[in-house]
């Protein structure tokens, strides 16, 4: 038998523990922990006997191993041959045979990469690595490794020089699966371990991950070399495993541990039980055409985490581009119209180096393991990527009806790899959510948070307008833009609640315009409620408007909200003031004075000098704004009424009010008015504001005719 030139070993097996198959039986039938023989792991006691072949040179049966492979059952072994002697050992005039207790012989070959190898240097050994094919029944313990040394004098041209025989007590010689083997490459010690195991439950399969951790023992860095992986179940069934190794983690740096996963595809559910290892194997090419996986080490796995994270759990996920961590922080069901609104609040950060881009994130609610319900993905920061240790929060929100009912839920997380196709990152078992938010205290502020749109906000007054069949409510809505620039008001979409939980959709009076840092917006929320509603004990239910998978934008309609709560609100100020000094109607403030009433046959005017001012500090929308002065005297006259705008009016036929100091002069001409009033002792004169034709009063005052009232 010919050999080529000696070379270095270029991949040294270090940690060859898998699995044994048990006696009498087929592939199929494997030992729940996968056993080897492994001669560094044991005592020297342990050890099997070396086959000395000179006074001072042996071999040694250094690691032997049974797998199942694409070509049957193959055993798989390393030689360790150590030359004691003060010349050359020549290993062409050796070789090694295997044959069973029974009297099967199996075909030995040696490794491509071990060919190499002629001689022996004196002082030093070499390890040959050599694989068989083996048949269906055959143990490690019935196996013969016989030492041959070529004779050409003899008829069979060979003689056995001694041989390596498993004892009795097999259990003694033999080593378990490791939990963190180092593995040599070439002169570099990598210790391998595995972390974590997920399983993922999809129908009636399982997709396993496994966390891997590498570390690099060594002086230098290593570059990562191209290994293959199996998964070993408890049955002995093998399942490839692929590695997802970004392309920053391609390099093994001295004492620093690499973390990568690997990922099965669908296993059976009866995969699960019992142990599980990880087989790590060299691709080696034995032919042309033709590669053999050469196992380098085995790997018990843990535990599994449980199939499902529990709510506020994290869960590593690794693409190409990095590890990514995520964690579910909560899980809301809110009301919105007709319907409820499921939405889970999930973080997601990393410990890379540089940032990471946002993956392309797919998600649905499985709700009592059977119904699939779609969720949208919101990104509720402004960043264009994933910064180091800095959590970037996604809102995943789904529509039910809101008189279903479900008694488990999960949410599953997948990563869009194309326009087909989505890769399970996560599932999260969420605890059942009840329709309830939480609830803010009046006075307290709730915040939204977000990179870029960090804001508070809260109801700032009630006012109740009426007329003769319904009424609106509206609340004020108090805005601070917390952030260091100026920015967008955050739009939001809310509803009045009742104490018996019906819900009123509120429209919104936006305010478009930018707030500086720390500036301050109002915003008008209106409902329409029957006019004798009891509003009494109603709350406002708000939340931060969602348009398709993004926050609303200022002309979007909103189709959903996150992040609710429940508010409660101010007493509303419902006494009108008795004097017409300081009225208020936010943001304006006025006050009436040296009101002077005349009335002849021409009709009546009515003389006054008006204070109107503005707080400015608020950014506001007081579109269509106006107040309603209403003249009454005790007879039968009727009312008298002038329609005024503030600032602006919407046309020139139009009566508008001035910011500052001003006279204001109203008139009605009717010749027959002084005749229709009574007694002329004292008459009414009321100030209202106006809201969509309703009304609320806000200041009264009872003046007697003919004199001037400051």
């Amino acid at each position: 038998m010919s050999r080529s030139k000696s070379i270095k070993l270029k991949w040294v097996l270090i940690g060859l523990l898998a699995a044994a198959p048990i006696a009498g039986q087929g592939t199929a039938a494997y030992a729940a922990k996968s056993v080897a023989y492994q001669r560094d792991l044991l005592a020297s006691e342990q050890q099997l006997g070396s086959v000395y072949v000179t006074a001072n040179s042996f071999f040694q049966l250094k690691n032997a191993v049974i797998l199942p492979s694409e070509n049957g059952r193959m055993l798989f072994f390393t030689m360790t041959v150590a030359n004691g002697e003060a010349k050359e050992l020549s290993f062409l005039d050796y070789w090694v045979r295997v044959s069973s207790s029974s009297g099967a012989e199996f075909e030995v070959q040696l490794l491509p990469q071990d060919k190499a190898k002629k001689d022996i240097p004196a002082g030093q050994s070499m390890d040959f690595s050599f694989y068989a094919p083996v048949n269906d029944s055959v143990t490690l313990g019935e196996l013969s490794f016989q030492i041959k040394h070529w004779n050409y004098m003899s008829a069979a041209l060979e003689e056995q020089v001694g041989s390596i025989q498993f004892p009795a007590e097999l259990d003694s010689v033999l080593a378990n699966s490791s939990d963190s083997p180092t593995l040599t490459f070439g002169s570099f010690p990598v210790e391998a371990q595995i972390t974590k195991r997920y399983l993922q439950q999809k129908d009636s399969y399982l997709t396993p991950r496994l966390q891997m951790r590498l570390t690099n023992h060594g002086s230098a860095s290593l570059k990562l070399p191209g290994l293959q992986y199996s998964l070993r179940t408890s049955s002995g069934t093998l399942y490839p495993l692929d590695a997802v190794v970004p392309a920053d983690k391609q390099l093994l740096t001295p004492e620093v541990a690499v973390e990568l996963q690997l990922k099965g595809s669908l296993l059976p559910k009866a995969a699960a039980e019992g142990d599980w290892e990880v087989v790590i194997s060299q691709p080696v090419a034995i032919a042309d055409d033709q590669k053999l996986n050469y196992p380098i080490a085995t790997l018990t796995v843990p535990a599994a985490v449980q199939e499902s994270i529990p709510l506020g759990s994290p869960v590593d996920y690794t693409n190409l581009t990095g590890t990514y961590r995520l964690q579910v922080e909560k899980l809301q069901r809110m009301p919105w119209e007709d319907q409820d609104i499921l939405s889970s609040d999930l973080s997601l950060t990393h410990q890379e180096e540089s940032a990471l881009p946002f993956p392309d994130l797919k998600a649905y609610f499985l709700l009592d393991d059977g119904v699939k319900v779609e969720a949208k993905a919101i990104r509720t920061d402004r960043a264009a990527g994933l910064p180091p240790g800095t959590p970037m929060h996604v809102q995943l929100a789904a529509k039910i009806p809101y008189t279903y009912p479900f008694s488990s839920v999960r949410l599953v997380v997948q990563e869009k790899v194309s326009e087909t196709t989505a890769e399970d990152m996560a599932q999260f078992e969420l605890p059942l959510p009840n329709v309830s938010m939480p609830m803010v205290a009046l006075g307290d502020k709730q915040p939204i948070t977000g990179a870029g749109r960090k804001a508070t906000y809260a109801p700032r007054a009630v006012n109740t307008y009426v007329d003769d069949t319904s009424k609106w409510v509206e609340v004020q809505l108090e805005t601070i833009n917390q952030e260091k620039r100026s920015a967008a008001l955050p739009k939001v979409a809310a509803f009045l609640k009742t104490p018996d939980e019906q819900l009123f959709p509120m429209k919104i009076r936006e305010v478009k315009s930018k707030l500086n840092p720390s500036g301050i917006a109002v915003q008008s929320l209106i409902t329409k409620l029957p006019r004798d509603f009891d509003t009494s004990k109603l709350s406002l239910v708000v939340g931060e408007a969602v348009t398709d998978q993004h926050w609303s934008g200022a002309d979007e309609k909103t189709d959903a909200y996150l992040n609710a709560v429940e508010m409660t609100l101010p007493q509303e100020q419902t006494t009108p003031k008795p004097i017409l000094k300081n009225v208020d109607m936010f943001p304006y403030t006025i006050s009436i004075g040296h009101v002077q009433t005349t009335i002849d046959n021409k009709g009546l005017r009515i003389n006054f000098d008006y204070k109107l001012s503005k707080d400015n500090f608020y950014e506001t929308n007081n579109e269509g704004t106006k107040l309603i002065f209403v003249f009454e005297d005790a007879g039968e006259a009727g009312p008298t009424e002038e329609v005024l705008y503030l600032e602006t009016k919407p046309t020139d036929d139009d009566k508008k009010l001035d910011l500052g100091d001003h006279k204001y002069l109203i008139s009605k001409a009717d010749p027959d008015l002084m005749y229709r009033t009574k007694f002329m002792k004292q008459y009414k004169l009321s100030i209202y504001s106006e809201l969509q034709g309703k009304r609320k009063l806000l200041a009264s005052k009872m003046v007697d005719w003919f004199t001037i009232l400051d």
